[in-house]
């Protein structure tokens, strides 16, 4: 039966673009995160001006959605036509992580188990139906970390080529959340390392970080000449106060921690400074209350990895009901809470069970391995939930897939 389901690709990926279109279509031009409004603002700014921002300013924030979801809105001001265009991007992450888990575990039946499980995986489906960067990031992270593995496979016979495109992929992926662009500086010094000591071809190196760093310079540089900031992005401060300072009003709701934080004295006075400026004394402030309140931040920092790992959705978060804030998007809560249930658990216990048992492997597939832990550490340390996990998740898929495949390969015909 096993051998029968997982034959053939073509039949899961038309699964999955029939039921991400069907999700599109049921959500149609409504809006369900808040955070979509943000989205929609710059890219309908950048499609009708060509002026990355908003309110008729530039801003820095990340230009890769913006630019996709503007040639969307080239037809329309409508929310379905990028959820519509992103079910088919849906698809191509459905395929990615079947590859890259064929190729990386050694094991067809593990590619095509890994196929079938992202083909349905209700957050990949969820994600890619809102108008927000979460499927644009995987579909440039997954063949990021899949090529750049594959070349360290290859060690001091590594091709240029494929090394330049995982670096290229990892920067665009950095273009869509910034967060990744920390995780991955801490993968290339290891892919240093393991140039230095001979494991890598320093040809590949040298290709795959070069394309890395040029996309992430001209966008500091865009930044620089519109903003006066040679930076990536200016809401790290911003987002560091909502997990440390104000994490008890966080959770409970955003909009109550950043009305606290534009009421506090501290805000008050840099309130007008230049973005980057502000960013920086939002970030002094978040460190100071951090160092000033060691035991209060590591108890957060417990709390927030609980909240990262977690099986379902909180039971205790309540949202206001608005026409932009329908997270559950017209299901019941018991549902998302089943439906998690019937996923998360058996993929995140599996999934780190089979990136161990792969730990053999590890000069070709540390890269996922660091992914998984600093994507982990830069949530606990800002702001944690379990949307923040999905970019983690190919790897925990491809960990499941490979443990599965090797369980049922072990078993007589």
């Amino acid at each position: 039966m096993i051998e029968r389901l997982t034959r053939r690709r073509w039949p899961w990926l038309l699964l999955a673009l029939l039921v991400r279109v069907a999700f599109a279509l049921k959500l149609g031009d409504r809006q369900c995160q808040i955070d979509e409004l943000g989205y929609r603002a710059t890219a309908l700014q950048l499609a009708a001006t060509g002026l990355l921002g908003s309110a008729g300013h530039a801003t820095t924030g990340p230009p890769v959605p913006a630019a996709f979801f503007a040639a969307c809105f080239q037809l329309g001001p409508r929310l379905l036509w990028p959820r519509l265009a992103q079910a088919f991007v849906g698809v191509w992450v459905a395929f990615a992580i079947g590859g890259m888990t064929e190729e990386l575990s050694g094991s067809r039946l593990a590619g095509r188990l890994a196929l079938i499980v992202a083909a349905v995986y209700p957050f990949f489906i969820y994600y890619g139906g809102m108008v927000l960067s979460e499927t644009l990031d995987l579909a440039l992270l997954i063949p990021g970390l899949w090529w750049l593995c594959s070349s360290l496979g290859a060690g001091t016979g590594a091709g240029a080529g494929r090394a330049a495109a995982a670096g290229l992929m990892l920067s665009l992926a950095g273009l869509c959340r910034s967060e990744g662009v920390f995780i991955a500086a801490g993968i290339w010094a290891a892919a240093t390392i393991a140039c230095a000591a001979g494991r890598w071809r320093a040809r590949a190196w040298l290709f795959a970080l070069a394309c890395w760093l040029l996309p992430l310079l001209l966008w500091c540089a865009r930044n620089r000449a519109q903003l006066g900031a040679f930076t990536l992005d200016t809401h790290a401060g911003i987002t560091l106060l909502h997990g440390s300072e104000f994490l008890e009003l966080n959770q409970v709701d955003t909009s109550l921690a950043q009305e606290a934080i534009e009421r506090s004295p501290f805000y008050a006075r840099a309130r007008h400074l230049p973005a980057a400026q502000l960013n920086r004394a939002l970030l002094r402030q978040a460190g100071r209350f951090m160092l000033d309140h060691p035991g209060l931040t590591l108890r957060q920092w417990a709390y927030k990895l609980l909240q990262f790992w977690r099986f379902y959705p909180r039971l205790d978060k309540v949202y206001a009901r608005s026409p932009y804030n329908r997270p559950a998007a017209g299901y019941p809560r018991w549902s998302l809470v089943a439906i998690s249930l019937l996923f998360e658990p058996w993929l995140i216990l599996g999934g780190l069970w089979g990136l161990w048992r792969l730990r053999r492997r590890w000069t070709a597939l540390f890269p996922l391995y660091l992914w998984v832990l600093g994507t982990t550490a830069i949530h606990v340390v800002s702001v944690s939930q379990m949307r923040y996990r999905l970019p983690i998740m190919p790897a925990l898929i491809l960990g499941a897939a490979a443990a599965l495949a090797a369980r049922l390969e072990r078993r007589p015909s």
